[in-house]
């Protein structure tokens, strides 16, 4: 029955050829089939989970060193902010990242 609403509302909206989106967190995200600057079908995760925990290590231990905590605090959200909007992919052949 749920999925007779989603149609009915999709029809209403005027979107009922609209792809069915997963949750990510059901699966992991499939990579790009090839490069958007040089067509290449070597297309890699960028790996960012080492670095952020790498960075937020150097701001804590230098705010405890200068006891500064609320300022590593500060600019560790702020990593952070960078850290989520960081390329997700990265192409292996011309290092392009996307």
């Amino acid at each position: 029955m749920p999925d007779d609403e989603d149609e009915a509302l999709n029809r209403l909206y005027g979107v009922e050829d609209a792809e069915y989106v997963r949750p990510s967190a059901t699966e992991p995200a499939t990579p790009p089939e090839h490069c958007e600057e040089c067509g290449s079908p070597d297309v890699r995760s960028v790996r960012k989970l080492p670095a952020y925990a790498l960075f937020l290590i150097i701001i804590f231990g230098l705010g405890l060193a200068v006891d500064q905590m609320m300022a590593a605090f500060l600019i560790a959200i702020a990593g952070s902010i960078f850290f989520l909007i960081a390329p997700r992919w990265r192409c292996a052949t011309c290092g392009y990242r996307w």
